[in-house]
């Protein structure tokens, strides 16, 4: 996997996305962090690739909307390992029932993915507020 660097002309603060989708039986991303190529503070106008940072700032809404269970897999992708861990398999999802699932300060690195998958297609929605930056590092 390689990771996706965006070009920026300043180093991006914590920017608050919001992302919501309907879930299919393939996983899909919700959370993938992305490095940051940015100014470097040098004379001659040079640039430099930063590693990024997400933070998730909100529960994870999951909310069946139809008259069946369905169940719900999410996990995460850690790029520094190059391994994927469960966050939770076979969440049961009753019908026109609402679930939120506590993330909140989770932290995501340069290539890190978080994603979700269901067992049933088009019935559940999933929403998350979380923040996308360029990481601090220690430089001591």
């Amino acid at each position: 996997m390689t990771i996706t660097t965006i070009v920026t002309s300043q180093a991006p603060d914590a920017k608050p996305v919001a992302k919501s989708f309907t879930l299919s039986t393939n996983w899909q991303t919700m959370i993938e962090v992305p490095n940051y190529e940015v100014p470097e503070l040098v004379f001659g106008g040079s640039t430099t690739v930063e590693p990024g940072v997400g933070e998730v700032i909100s529960p994870l809404i999951l909310c069946n909307f139809t008259a069946n269970t369905v169940m719900v897999d999410v996990r995460t992708y850690r790029y520094e390992d190059n391994d994927t861990f469960w966050i939770i398999r076979n969440l049961q999802i009753p019908a026109y029932d609402t679930i939120p699932l506590p993330l909140n300060g989770q932290f995501f690195k340069s290539g890190d993915l978080l994603e979700l998958k269901t067992d049933t297609n088009l019935a559940v929605d999933a929403s998350l507020s979380f923040t996308l930056g360029q990481s601090e590092e220690d430089d001591v």
